[in-house]
């Protein structure tokens, strides 16, 4: 979305600087990539000990220093395909621990369970959806519901009380994420006929 684009473009301008301090400090992409995921772990075990707030906190820490990676890789042009790969597995593990650590609190509230459910499935596949579409040389980047706002959204609402909300919130919005980006992908395969390989 466009919405998204601009706002990635103003995050940018506060982010650099920071990466620049942080190459300084001698971090590196997959460092940061490593202290991030680590910390999400550790973040979702105190929040299950019993201190959500704290919990949440930490994570949502986490993924803020995990969002450096990308921009240390540039700084210091060590970009590569395997620590492009490498930092995408670590999200799908942030995310699946996040979401793991979710229905095991919503274990006993169907409803709540059922939408954390959605969205997580969701998640998943708009991931997937983005990468399939780019190995097939077309673009799914648009969507309502990113991976930056899903991690907001979800670390708020289990850190203060409010998961059946923020599970609704990205069930439905990572449902209309997907058919946006579905929509997106068909619109391009279907603008220049494609050569059949059958």
């Amino acid at each position: 979305m466009a919405v998204n684009a601009h706002f990635r473009s103003i995050t940018d301008r506060a982010v650099v600087p920071m990466g620049r301090g942080m190459v300084r400090l001698g971090l590196t992409a997959n460092t940061l990539t490593t202290l991030g995921l680590l910390g999400v772990v550790v973040g979702m075990g105190v929040l299950l000990s019993g201190r959500p707030v704290l919990g949440g906190w930490i994570a949502a820490l986490s993924t803020a220093l995990d969002a450096f990676d990308g921009t240390v890789a540039r700084l210091t042009n060590t970009q590569s395909e395997l620590g492009a790969f490498y930092d995408s597995v670590a999200d799908r593990v942030a995310d699946a621990t996040i979401f793991g650590a979710c229905l095991w609190l919503a274990r006993d509230e169907p409803l709540t369970f059922t939408l954390v459910m959605v969205a997580l499935a969701a998640a998943l596949i708009t991931s997937y959806v983005r990468a399939k579409a780019e190995s097939l040389g077309w673009d799914a980047t648009v969507g309502l519901i990113e991976r930056p706002e899903r991690v907001v959204i979800i670390l708020l609402a289990v850190g203060y009380g409010f998961l059946v909300w923020g599970a609704g919130i990205l069930a439905v919005g990572g449902v209309l994420t997907i058919v946006q980006r579905l929509h997106a992908v068909y619109g391009q395969a279907t603008a220049v006929p494609q050569p059949s390989d059958r």
